[in-house]
C-alpha cells in the first residue's frame, strides 16, 4: 500500500468520524472541503495548490486569522514551492511557508482539547502540529527544518492527548512520525511508534503500512 494510498484510506475513514464530531463549529476556517482539498494537493495534485491557497487566504480574511488556517496556509506555501519550476522560487514560496507555519503554531492557546475544534477527527492542536512536523520533515535538509519536526512528533506523540484520540485518526500521523524516525536513523523510536500502532489495531492499514516501512528500512 502507497502513502498515497494510505493518505485516501485515512481521508475516507476520517470523513465520517470528523463529521459527527464537529457540529456547529462547521462554519470555522479550515473547513473539512479545504482540507480535504489540501490533502489532494501534498499527495501531488499540483492544480490544487493554489485552489487551496486562495480558499485559505479568503477564509482567513473572511473569518480571521486561526492557529489551524495559518499552519495549512504556510504548509501549502511549501507546497508551491515543491512545484516551482526556478530554484529562487522554489527557496522563496518554501520560506514563506515555513515563517507562516511558525506565525500559526505560535498561536496555538493552552485550552483543553475539550473545548477545540475538530477537524479531521482530531483537536485542531494535534492536527496543526501533525501538519507541521509533516512538512517540516518533508521538506530537504538545505532548510534546517527537520530537527524541529521531529522535536514536535517526539512530544506530540508522547503526550497523553494524543494516546486518547480515535486510532483512525491518529494512525497517519504515526505513519509520517516513523518515516521521520527513520529518515533520522532513529530504529528504536520507528520500532517503539510501531509497538504503540499494535496494540491499538495490529490489522489496520496503518499499522500494516508501518510495519512495511519499518522492514524495508531494516
Amino acid at each position: 500500500m502507497s502513502i498515497k494510498t494510505v493518505s485516501k484510506f485515512a481521508a475516507l475513514t476520517l470523513l465520517f468520524s470528523s463529521q459527527a464530531m464537529i457540529g456547529t463549529n462547521a462554519i470555522a476556517a479550515p473547513s473539512e472541503a479545504v482540507i480535504s482539498q489540501y490533502n489532494l494537493a501534498a499527495e501531488g495534485d499540483e492544480d490544487k495548490v493554489e485552489v487551496v491557497y486562495e480558499q485559505l487566504n479568503q477564509q482567513i480574511k473572511s473569518k480571521g486569522v486561526d492557529a489551524l488556517s495559518m499552519v495549512y496556509l504556510g504548509s501549502t506555501q511549501t507546497l508551491m514551492g515543491r512545484d516551482a519550476f526556478m530554484p529562487w522560487n522554489k527557496m522563496k514560496y518554501t520560506e514563506q511557508g515555513l515563517v507562516m507555519i511558525s506565525k500559526g503554531l505560535s498561536l496555538l492557546g493552552t485550552d483543553s482539547i475539550d473545548h477545540q475544534e475538530y477537524r479531521q477527527g482530531l483537536p485542531e492542536s494535534i492536527l496543526a502540529k501533525a501538519i507541521a512536523a509533516s512538512t517540516f520533515t518533508s521538506l530537504p535538509d538545505m532548510f534546517n527544518h527537520f530537527e524541529r519536526g521531529y522535536d514536535i512528533y517526539l512530544e506530540l506523540l508522547a503526550d497523553e492527548s494524543f494516546s486518547t484520540q480515535s486510532y483512525d485518526a491518529t494512525s497517519w500521523i504515526y505513519i509520517y512520525a516513523i518515516k521521520a524516525s527513520l529518515r533520522a536513523g532513529d530504529v528504536n523510536q520507528a520500532n517503539q511508534w510501531l509497538s504503540e500502532m499494535q496494540a491499538e489495531n495490529a490489522q489496520h492499514p496503518m499499522t500494516l503500512q508501518a510495519e512495511a516501512l519499518i522492514n524495508r528500512a531494516g
